[in-house]
């Protein structure tokens, strides 16, 4: 599988209204996840893995936010 495939499937799973919408239960499971794999994971896909955590916590923050500012300090 190449990661435009990936990519793809993302696309396709949010244009078909299947991508899940509470932000904070993916965030908290996907926490979950990377926790129990922390130790088998290497520096880079720590990096990597740690970007799409931020990524999904910063979505569920500007969710929550709603029209406040979006800087969480």
């Amino acid at each position: 599988m190449t990661p435009e495939k990936v990519i793809s499937m993302f696309e396709r799973q949010y244009l078909e209204g299947k991508a899940p919408l509470d932000v904070e239960y993916v965030c908290g499971g996907f926490a979950e996840w990377l926790s129990s794999a922390w130790e088998y994971l290497d520096g880079e896909e720590k990096v990597l893995l740690m970007s799409v955590g931020s990524a999904l916590w910063r979505e569920g923050y500007n969710r929550r936010a709603g029209s406040a500012t979006k800087d969480p300090w």
